[in-house]
């Protein structure tokens, strides 16, 4: 899979999600994640697409965005698995 071939339907099989009540906000996450991977990265949404892993990274993002939605946040923290695989992809570095 790659991500580009990550849908509404293949997210929602993934967070476990039936009917269409959240299909508008599950977009947006699934939207917000890719940016986040690309910002993250320095890739670009088509090089995201050569990456094996890199679907995993967008859909544990998406889940991490799906559960966690509240307003204050006391510690920006990524899931390890996440970091890793977007990490060891990471071009922007300071």
């Amino acid at each position: 899979m790659k991500v580009s071939e990550i849908t509404l339907d293949v997210l929602k099989q993934y967070l476990r999600v039936a009917g269409t009540a959240d299909d508008i906000l599950l977009k947006a996450i699934l939207a917000g994640a890719i940016q986040f991977s690309v910002n993250y990265t320095g890739l670009s949404e088509t090089d995201l697409d050569d990456k094996p892993d890199m679907p995993l990274a967008i859909l544990a993002l998406c889940s991490d965005m799906y559960e966690v939605r509240q307003a204050t946040v006391t510690g920006l923290q990524i899931n390890p698995t996440v970091a890793q695989i977007l990490g060891s992809y990471c071009q922007n570095f300071l």
